[in-house]
């Protein structure tokens, strides 16, 4: 256990967790542009899960007791310190997986520094307690995002879908900015802590804008348009990241400063929460039943499900009332998996561009075609699969916090959400003209469908600690 008794520097310690990320980034990509691509792939494998054992030990054998000061652009504590092994611990399972098997071959070096931007990003942004912090760590997303994006493919298309995407980034940026130098005005500080919540206009503008700048990197309406071309740029690979990992992470992210207005009791911003909520189930009800792409019909989808994930902050009073958006993200996030596992599958053997590209996948592989239908229900949220218990949790708290208008609207959209589903399995069962090669399901399908199984089971176990959670973040 390390102790900031004995240490001559107490008030650094309590980041050391955070700083073995950067260092590992920047050795990787140092070293990338010295070494050839061959021994990149064959040497950044091991550094990368040897780095990730040494911050999940330092992680886990951190004990210092820092106090979280209006001054500190740190803040620790035991839940931070969860969340953060969690991630570390997924890490060391995927670069695991990428050494032990044939896939550190296949994939390319720049992807492992993507990821440990990506996590650095995450572990930056949940442990800010000032907003340079936080902005060093949504910028440090853009980075690897775009980094990874730029070198993926060669690709006219995909360039102008990474410039739209920078384009609108550094808007957003701009936008954060804006706010920050309001909050600054006001209370001369840019430490959470520090910030004084009046009911004055210039607080008002300042937290409407940071909450947008944030709401941009969930993707909802109106901050949409730059996820619907990466989405369609990108291979179903990237797209499980965005739709499924990421949105779970900027959950928490968000979370981080929503708290500080709920401790606040600062409950006027809910209104525009509310707005925005409304305005993405709308889109994501809607757009999609008109879009043959599937990989533009999920971007759609995607935003309508993060709608429902901002109507629980619209309506909370609680921070722990936040579980309830926890167990939707948890169940999409496990149904999308499931779906692009069958998509990834697929795609090895057919060209899977639009749902006309699933013709005659019950009559070739039933097994695939009612995994595929059984996550698109899942994602929906019909009855009894995951997605419906979070809806109906939802439901219930937009209920008994008098917020009927919401509700009518929640309600309205995601009986609208059934129609987009019925698009997938007219083409599932519809005959194909010419007969294709169609995969059999391999053990992947039948781990990502036991996920959608298990996942509600899960939450009923882990309520109470999620909660807990979410309460000392």
């Amino acid at each position: 256990m390390i102790s900031s008794d004995l240490s001559p520097f107490p008030k650094l310690l309590f980041a050391a967790p955070d700083a073995l990320l950067p260092i590992a980034l920047f050795v990787l990509f140092v070293s990338r542009s010295f070494l050839s691509e061959e021994k990149a792939k064959t040497i950044f494998p091991k550094f990368s899960l040897t780095m990730s054992f040494i911050c999940l030990i330092v992680t886990l054998s951190h004990s210092t007791t820092w106090n979280n000061s209006s001054n500190s652009l740190f803040i620790y504590n035991a839940s931070l310190s969860y969340i953060k092994s969690i991630l570390m611990g997924c890490s060391i399972v995927a670069f695991a997986i990428m050494s032990i098997t044939s896939i550190w071959k296949m994939l390319p070096s720049y992807i492992y520094i993507f990821l440990f931007g990506i996590i650095n990003s995450i572990v930056l942004c949940l442990s800010a307690n000032h907003f340079l912090l936080l902005l060093l760590g949504l910028e440090l997303y853009t980075f690897s995002i775009c980094f990874l994006l730029m070198n993926s493919e060669k690709d006219d298309e995909l360039q102008k879908g990474v410039a739209r995407f920078l384009l609108a980034s550094y808007s957003a940026t701009a936008i954060l900015l804006f706010g920050m130098s309001l909050y600054f005005s006001g209370s001369g500080s840019l430490s959470f802590p520090s910030i004084n919540f009046d009911a004055d206009l210039t607080t008002t503008v300042a937290t409407t804008l940071v909450i947008s700048a944030l709401l941009f990197k969930m993707g909802v309406a109106p901050f949409h348009s730059w996820m619907i071309d990466i989405y369609e740029r990108s291979s179903f690979g990237l797209i499980v990241f965005f739709d499924a990992i990421w949105k779970f992470f900027i959950f928490f992210i968000f979370t981080r400063f929503f708290k500080i207005i709920l401790d606040a009791e600062y409950f006027q911003i809910q209104i525009f929460i509310e707005v925005v909520s409304s305005l993405s189930m709308m889109i994501g009800a809607i757009m999609p039943i008109f879009q043959k792409n599937i990989k533009k019909f999920v971007a759609y989808a995607s935003i309508g499900h993060a709608g429902f994930v901002m109507s629980v902050f619209a309506t909370v009073r609680d921070v722990s009332s936040l579980s309830n958006a926890a167990l939707y993200i948890i169940s999409y996030s496990f149904a999308s998996i499931c779906f692009f596992t069958i998509i990834l599958k697929l795609s090895k053997y057919r060209p899977i561009v639009t749902f006309e590209d699933l013709c005659g996948l019950m009559k070739d592989s039933p097994r695939l075609g009612y995994c595929m239908l059984a996550s698109m229900f899942a994602m929906t949220g019909i009855p009894p699969f995951i997605n419906f218990t979070a809806k109906l949790q939802i439901f219930t708290m937009q209920l008994s916090n008098e917020h009927h208008v919401l509700l009518a609207i929640s309600l309205v959209f995601s009986i609208l959400s059934v129609l987009y589903t019925g698009k997938v399995m007219i083409n599932i069962f519809k005959p194909r003209s010419n007969s294709l090669k169609t995969p059999k399901s391999g053990i992947e399908v039948f781990l990502s469908f036991f996920a959608i199984v298990i996942a509600p089971f899960f939450y009923l176990l882990t309520d109470e600690w999620i909660k807990g959670l979410l309460r000392h973040i």
